[in-house]
């Protein structure tokens, strides 16, 4: 093929590949749908200490009747959060959604805990996390909520995961057709006839493969985010 040729290429792939980052960003196939709505918790007291700011929350809808209580607390590096039990249960599931300052979901965290007493373990939060809800998920095997998040279609993972490796395909299709005319300069039209280059062509395409089986295999079985930390003691008076 001619430089013509070459060039046209990655032309058209330069305007794909800005198309591609902006579907990526604009679609965001990979958002969670969630059928909780945000609810204005009571805070029952809200104390600054020497180096953190805690606001006790009392929880609502039949979450009270198992968790009464939770805290945020704000220190400079980190934000988390601890709940209070009603009791003492062999094995709860709960929800932590955190919304961003104009109430949007930012992130569901799924917490399992087993033997617990009278307060949960750490439950980090994102630096972003303006409010919580504490959403009641089973309690000693019995499902109380079901509906709180909805899992991700595997047509949109596998839509996403197609978009995102054949995006990469494209940047480093673009980017190596930008080297070779930067470096070789007037020999690039032997170049792009010489076998090194659809290697280069083939190793950028199997990047992209790659990339889809590596982001489906991530994506799959996500729903939520399950994160937990170690127990704190805190006295919810």
């Amino acid at each position: 093929m001619t430089m013509t040729v070459w060039r046209i290429f990655c032309l058209a792939s330069m305007v794909l590949f800005v198309a591609g980052v902006i579907a990526l960003f604009v679609t965001r196939l990979l958002k969670n749908v969630y059928y909780h709505n945000f609810t204005q918790d009571e805070l029952m007291r809200d104390a600054k200490t020497t180096n953190s700011r805690n606001a006790i929350y009392f929880t609502s809808g039949e979450t009270k009747k198992y968790i009464k209580k939770y805290v945020v607390c704000k220190t400079a590096y980190d934000k988390y959060l601890v709940c209070n039990y009603a009791k003492s249960f062999s094995s709860v599931k709960f929800f932590v959604v955190e919304y961003t300052a104009h109430r949007r979901v930012l992130a569901v965290q799924q917490i399992v805990e087993r033997q617990t007493g009278d307060a949960s373990k750490v439950i980090a939060l994102h630096r972003r996390c303006k409010y919580v809800n504490v959403v009641i998920g089973s309690v000693e095997g019995l499902e109380v909520n079901a509906d709180v998040i909805r899992p991700l279609s595997l047509a949109k993972i596998r839509l996403y995961a197609f978009l995102k490796s054949f995006t990469i395909f494209l940047g480093l299709f673009v980017a190596r057709h930008f080297l070779i005319e930067l470096i070789v300069k007037n020999g690039a039209k032997y170049f792009m006839a010489d076998f090194l280059n659809y290697i280069a062509i083939g190793g950028s395409l199997l990047l992209g493969l790659l990339s889809y089986f590596i982001t489906v295999k991530c994506f799959r079985h996500r729903n939520t985010k399950a994160q937990s930390g170690g127990a704190l003691e805190y006295e919810f008076l």
